[in-house]
C-alpha cells in the first residue's frame, strides 16, 4: 500500500508540474521575468521543480542563438531545495550584523542556501547556490521604519549569488534546454528572485537586477513542488 501511495503521489506531482509548465509557456515572458520585490525571502524555502527556461532576444541576437523566449524543458530535469539560514556572522551577538551603517542599525539577517539535483542524463553532480544577506538591496523603505536593535530583517526582492558550486556555472543550461552555445556555457548564473506568480527565477543578466528589473539573458523558472 505504501509503495502504491508513493507511486500515486509521484504521478500527481508530475501532472501538477506539467500543468504549471504548460501555463508558464503560454504566459507573457515579460510577466514571468518580472520580479516581486516585496516577496520575503522566507517564502523561497522548500522544494522546487524546473518548469521552464528562458533566453532573451537581445542576448540571442548578440550571440547567434535562434531559440528565444520561454522554452520547454524535460520533466524533472532539475529539482532544487532552498533554505533560508540565519547568517552565521551574527552568532554570539544579540544585535546581529549592521544592516544600515549610516543609521547604525543592526539586525539578524537571512542567507539563502540551495541544492540542485539534475536528471542523470545531464549530470550526476549536485550543484549548490549561496546568496548572502548583503546580496540584496538594503535601501530602507516605509515598511522598515520603526525598527529596533536586534530585530530580524527579512530580505526581499532579488539577490545576487555569491557562489555557484558546479562544474558548469550556467547550471547545465545548454544540456537541459538543448540550446548549445558557448556564450551561455561560459557565464555564471548570477541572480535569484521570486516573480509575481510565486515562481523562483535563477538567471544571468548583464544588468544590476538587485536594483531594478533589466534584460534577463537566460533563466531557469522553478515552481513549488506540491
Amino acid at each position: 500500500m505504501k509503495k502504491f501511495l508513493s507511486v500515486l503521489l509521484a504521478a500527481v506531482l508530475l501532472v501538477s508540474c506539467a500543468a504549471f509548465a504548460e501555463s508558464i509557456l503560454e504566459s507573457d515572458p515579460e510577466e514571468v521575468l518580472s520580479f516581486n520585490r516585496k516577496a520575503p525571502v522566507t517564502d523561497w524555502e522548500g522544494e522546487w521543480v524546473l518548469a521552464a527556461a528562458y533566453i532573451g532576444e537581445d542576448f540571442a541576437d548578440e550571440n547567434d542563438i535562434e531559440t528565444t523566449g520561454l522554452i520547454a524543458v524535460p520533466e524533472k530535469a532539475v529539482t532544487m531545495s532552498v533554505q533560508a539560514v540565519l547568517d552565521g556572522s551574527a552568532t554570539g551577538s544579540d544585535a546581529g550584523v549592521m544592516v544600515d551603517q549610516a543609521a547604525y542599525i543592526h539586525s539578524h539577517v537571512y542567507d539563502i542556501e540551495a541544492k540542485l539535483a539534475f536528471d542523470a542524463s545531464f549530470t550526476d553532480e549536485e550543484a549548490t547556490l549561496k546568496l548572502p544577506w548583503d546580496g540584496w538591496d538594503w535601501t530602507k523603505d516605509e515598511e522598515w521604519t520603526g525598527w529596533t536593535e536586534g530585530s530580524t530583517y527579512i530580505c526581499k526582492g532579488v539577490g545576487k549569488l555569491s557562489k555557484v558550486g558546479a562544474e558548469d556555472k550556467s547550471l547545465y543550461f545548454c544540456k537541459v534546454t538543448g540550446v548549445e552555445n558557448d556564450a551561455i556555457s561560459d557565464e555564471n548564473m548570477k541572480y535569484m528572485g521570486m516573480n509575481e506568480a510565486g515562481q523562483l527565477i535563477v538567471c544571468y543578466s548583464d544588468d544590476n537586477m538587485v536594483k531594478k528589473d533589466g534584460d534577463v539573458a537566460f533563466a531557469y523558472i522553478f515552481v513549488k513542488a506540491e
